[in-house]
């Protein structure tokens, strides 16, 4: 152990030359050693079949900030292989720094048995302060059809390596603009660009008051031309007529009083019936009237032949006296008018 301890001395606790060499020995041995290590775990690139081929195109040469592109990969290979399509979606391919917008696929089959495949896909540009860029290499996977199984994932496919070709860049704006300033504050305001907001509250204001006005003019009017409800005047106008019928009608004064008080109530009452005003209207005309609006042709006949007898009974003295029996029928004929509720 002594014997150990002092050769480490003597090789380690020598002059400093002696450590710088050792030294640089140790780290050329680690270097060594580092390299030997990575190219013994540096991945095996196997090289595409030579019957399969692909090209790249690009429908823009330079593009600007904010622009879209195509880019288009077509595939030549023979019916013996088969590609995955399954996983070129928008938002499985990873373009960075272009953005995926679109991804097209379209398979051809050519009459030589061949295939030819299309990949298109729609890029974004955000990328600024350069003037040109490589386009990310891509991925496509693809099964031996001899080899294929079911089952058999992607991670057992073999893959085609895409390189991707170089698109210029474009700015509106220099590398180094050397005019553009910083932002700046507004210290004062000149007092005439008030005038335009001050004119523009005031109109503001004189269209609000004109708007309630109306309204209010509107409501005032709806309120004035609604009038009383039609169920109740048509009730009172029943009970008016009712406590007007003679218990006889030998008295000619008291018939011709029935004949008036009958024509009137019955003119107000199809009035309200009908919401129309039909206080100066005619037999005939209230049968044109009630047509006219689609009232029932029963009661439109019966309302007319009421006012018939009314209007011949009334202008006919001799006849009040001579036709009692009239008096009852148009009593009768205005119960049943009076009963009808819409």
């Amino acid at each position: 152990m002594n014997g150990f301890l002092q050769s480490w001395t003597e090789l380690f606790g020598g002059n400093s030359t002696r450590r710088r060499m050792i030294a640089a020995l140790l780290c050329l041995a680690l270097t060594l050693g580092s390299r030997y290590t990575w190219a013994q775990k540096a991945p095996e690139v196997v090289p595409p079949p030579s019957n399969i081929t692909f090209t790249t195109r690009l429908d823009h040469t330079a593009v600007w900030v904010g622009d879209q592109f195509h880019y288009l990969i077509i595939v030549d290979y023979p019916s013996d292989y088969e590609f995955v399509l399954d996983n070129l979606t928008r938002e499985t391919v990873n373009m960075d720094p272009f953005q995926v917008m679109d991804v097209g696929k379209n398979l051809v089959v050519q009459k030589n048995t061949g295939r030819k495949l299309f990949v298109d896909l729609t890029l974004a540009n955000f990328v600024t302060g350069q003037t040109s860029m490589q386009i990310p290499q891509f991925t496509l996977y693809y099964f031996r059809k001899d080899k294929k199984t079911v089952g058999v994932d992607q991670a057992d496919a073999e893959s085609l390596t895409i390189t991707g070709p170089v698109i210029g860049i474009r700015s509106t704006l220099p590398p180094q603009p050397e005019d553009i300033r910083d932002a700046i504050t507004v210290n004062s305001w000149d007092r005439s660009r008030w005038v335009l907001p001050a004119l523009a509250w005031v109109c503001f204001a004189v269209l609000v008051i004109a708007s309630g006005w109306e309204l209010a003019l509107f409501v005032k009017r709806r309120k004035a031309r609604k009038g009383p409800d039609r169920r109740k005047a048509m009730e009172a106008v029943r009970a008016r007529w009712v406590s007007g019928v003679p218990a006889e009608f030998a008295d000619p004064k008291a018939c011709l009083s029935f004949y008036d008080h009958s024509y009137q109530n019955l003119k107000e009452y199809i009035g309200y019936y009908l919401d129309t005003p039909t206080m100066g209207l005619t037999a005939d005309e209230m049968r044109e009237e009630m047509q006219r609006l689609g009232a029932d042709p029963e009661l439109t006949q019966k309302v007319a032949k009421v006012l018939e007898a009314c209007e011949t009974l009334r202008y006919t003295r001799d006849g009040v006296s001579s036709n009692t029996g009239a008096a009852h029928a148009v009593a009768q004929d205005m119960r049943e008018i009076l009963n009808t509720k819409r």
